[in-house]
């Protein structure tokens, strides 16, 4: 395997141990405050750009496939989808290529448990019709040999969120086909995958969106923000929260700023949600704009409270948390297909 070195990692990995509890010990009463200033530092580059990605964690390794990127030949803007993976083992500093996925995909959706990492569902397409939602799951094991046919979606799926509760893997919203016209339409589905064998259907979410993103806490996952599609497109602030225990849904306060195209993470019990992007009302995106703002929630109080902005305006990005550290990866640091960035960057507290 080829591999992409970056950079000296070990101020950066210990000055990161401080973040987590840094976050807890410094949260305000206003929910528009910033309470902790935040050293965003940079971490090795991913070896390509790439926007609108779903990384995970697997194997104690930060994994990120599919997405949009720069290509000779583009399906949308100067973008295409790509087929390529990449491993960092941030102790390691450096990335590692991994078996290629089947095809190509773009809002690919990745999420693991113990047993497999899944590449689920996305669109593909060439420039003619580069917007082609999928049903098909791929899923690679440890050995990081090959992809393997996993259990289809019921449905096809694409801008959804995807979270693990109990080894089950959720997939939760999006974009998919209607039944009658054929064109994409928001969804209301969920379905779990049960025993990494086949696909039941779970309570729905009472909003119908796309581009949302999504954090997981216990039993919980909370799916937050996002947009609608169609004639009233617009972005959302609203957050609703699926319980897996009860298989019931509840609606907690609302993100304080209306985006889509951002990303979520937990760090110290408490969810960081990063960037994102607004597009006009009449949901074209070149008239939008990309957001550098970075909220923290805390469940325990039901309340949102402002942090130190990223470096740049950000949407169509990755987040993960590993083993306590917040990473921000690729996106686009203009709204829409603009952009698109290799960047990642790390999060730690400045010592007053």
């Amino acid at each position: 395997m080829r591999l992409f070195s970056a950079g000296h990692m070990l101020l950066l990995l210990t000055s990161m141990a401080l973040f987590s509890s840094s976050l807890a010990a410094n949260q305000a009463n206003s929910p528009t405050d910033t309470t902790q200033q935040i050293q965003w530092l940079d971490a090795p580059e991913l070896p390509i750009a790439l926007q609108e990605i779903y990384p995970a964690v697997y194997e104690e390794r930060i994994v990120v496939g599919g997405g949009f990127t720069p290509s000779k030949t583009p399906s949308f803007f100067g973008l295409g989808p790509s087929d390529k993976v990449f491993i960092l083992n941030p102790a390691r500093a450096r990335w590692q290529i991994a078996p290629d996925l089947p095809e190509p995909r773009h809002h690919l959706g990745m999420v693991s448990n113990h047993h497999y990492l899944y590449a689920i569902g996305g669109f593909t397409g060439n420039k003619e019709n580069a917007w082609q939602i999928q049903r098909s799951v791929f899923r690679l094991d440890g050995n990081l040999q090959r992809w393997r046919k996993s259990a289809s979606l019921p449905i096809p799926l694409a801008e959804s969120v995807y979270a693990n509760v109990s080894q089950n893997i959720h997939v939760i919203g999006g974009k998919t086909l209607s039944p009658d016209t054929g064109k994409h339409i928001d969804s209301t589905s969920h379905y779990v995958l049960v025993s990494n064998a086949y696909w039941r259907q779970a309570k729905s979410p009472t909003i119908a969106r796309n581009s949302a993103a999504s954090a997981v806490i216990g039993d919980r996952i909370y799916v937050i923000g996002g947009r609608t599609s169609g004639q009233d497109a617009k972005a959302l602030s609203n957050v609703e929260v699926y319980d897996a225990s009860t298989d019931s849904w509840s609606e907690v306060a609302p993100l304080p700023v209306a985006a889509a195209g951002l990303s979520a993470s937990v760090v110290d019990d408490k969810i960081i949600v990063t960037g994102g992007e607004v597009f006009a009302n009449n949901g074209d995106w070149r008239a939008g704009k990309a957001l550098d703002s970075v909220w923290q929630y805390d469940p325990a109080l039901d309340r949102w409270t402002a942090l130190a902005s990223l470096p740049n305006t950000l949407h169509g990005h990755g987040s993960v948390t590993l083993k306590g550290n917040l990473y921000i990866l690729g996106g686009a640091t203009n709204v829409g297909p603009q952009e698109t960035t290799n960047k990642v960057i790390t999060a730690a507290p400045v010592v007053q």
